[in-house]
């Protein structure tokens, strides 16, 4: 009789850890199911201010009358359509329909989890699946303008513009009744009603240095930073940014260079943590191309209370040979400052040394100027005079 009831216990226990399972998975708000319903979920804030959610549309600018986040992100059910907006100092990132994205500070947008639904209406945005081939519509502005996400890209809009970033995959738009198809680094901008751009820009900077880098500061020049990427062919310029937060809602500096590397002190900064990324610039029509990866580098050591010593950087002018209207000038310059003469920047080699060669194409006296400037921004100038004869 005690076998028979013992077993019995056993089962009543079984049953009742079983449905204290399914109790539990139904209310908990993190599971699988509820997932399912919201498919919606805010993963990261950063900046200085907030993000806003209500039910009806958030009016310009004036954000107070809207209901602010202010909730943990993690947890939060999207389970109601709700209108977001960020303001000027904060970025998010948010997870929907297998995509990631980044949303830029000011940006403005809808979304309704019944019928997953999401209106871009001004700003700017990221996008990267993390699920490949599945389908991702976004609605621009209007129900009727759809933009059917390729594997990666960016989305600017304004007022006045709409811009179309193809980082990877095929994108299409369908935007006022016509179709747009773009490949992969292609560019579509459209202006007002009528005017309708297609570009090529130009592939991504590949190995990125460093990509990931803890640095330990024990000598004043452990700061430098020597950033560096391959060269992308058709590249006149390059843009260099340089963020606090991997989601880009405040540029600490940038920088356009004509040369696949920049040196930086980042002691000049507050920030213990940096992220960086590079965009190869298409000068003929004024366009940014696919950014590199994101770097990431941390500080760390006993020199981070202390700034360095802002003195100028040391610049050598060994000779100036005249030859017609040619001048030979050789020296040596500071290896991690950025040499300019005559505002055009010329290459140094590994130890610093230099030699340029510049042409005038008339007689009489001429001014050289010379121009370092180092990675805190410190210069040193030096100004030569020549005098160029008639052959």
């Amino acid at each position: 009789m005690s076998k028979i009831r013992l077993i019995f216990l056993i089962v009543v226990f079984i049953i009742s850890v079983v449905c204290l399972l399914k109790f539990s998975a139904f209310e908990s708000p993190m599971n699988s199911k509820i997932d399912r319903i919201s498919d919606f979920k805010i993963t990261k804030i950063s900046g200085n201010g907030k993000i806003y959610l209500d039910k009806k549309p958030i009016e310009g600018n004036d954000l107070s009358a809207a209901n602010t986040n202010t909730v943990d992100i993690k947890g939060m059910l999207y389970r109601d359509e709700m209108y977001i907006k960020s303001d000027v100092h904060t970025s998010f990132e948010f997870y929907c329909v297998g995509t990631s994205f980044i949303v830029l500070p000011g940006s403005y947008l809808y979304y309704h989890p019944r019928t997953r639904e999401i209106y871009f209406y001004n700003g700017e945005f990221y996008w990267k699946k993390e699920i490949t081939g599945k389908k991702v519509d976004i609605s621009i502005r209007e129900p009727e303008h759809i933009l059917v996400l390729s594997g990666s890209g960016r989305a600017r809009i304004d007022e006045n513009q709409v811009e179309i970033w193809n980082y990877s995959g095929n994108l299409k738009l369908n935007y006022g009744g016509e179709d747009y198809n773009l490949k992969t680094n292609q560019l579509f901008t459209l202006t007002g009603k009528e005017t309708v751009k297609r570009f090529d820009i130009l592939p991504l900077p590949e190995s990125i240095d460093p990509e990931k880098k803890e640095i330990t500061l024990k000598e004043p020049d452990d700061s430098v930073v020597r950033f560096n990427w391959k060269v992308v062919p058709g590249a006149q310029k390059y843009i260099f940014r340089l963020y606090s937060s991997d989601l880009k809602e405040n540029i600490l500096l940038e920088r356009v260079t004509e040369i696949s590397r920049i040196n930086l002190d980042l002691l000049q900064f507050e920030e213990l943590e940096f992220h960086w990324q590079v965009f190869p610039f298409d000068a003929e029509n004024q366009q940014e191309g696919v950014p590199s990866k994101m770097g990431y580098i941390k500080m760390i050591g006993s020199l981070l209370s202390k700034k360095n010593v802002e003195k100028p950087p040391e610049l050598s002018i060994k000779s100036l040979t005249v030859n017609g209207n040619l001048i030979i000038i050789k020296g040596d310059a500071d290896v991690n400052s950025q040499l300019y003469i005559n505002d055009e920047l010329i290459k140094v080699d590994m130890d610093g040394g230099f030699i340029y060669t510049l042409s005038f194409k008339t007689i009489g006296p001429k001014k050289i100027l010379f121009k370092l400037v180092s990675p805190l921004g410190v210069e040193t100038t030096e100004e030569r005079l020549v005098t160029i004869y008639a052959e």
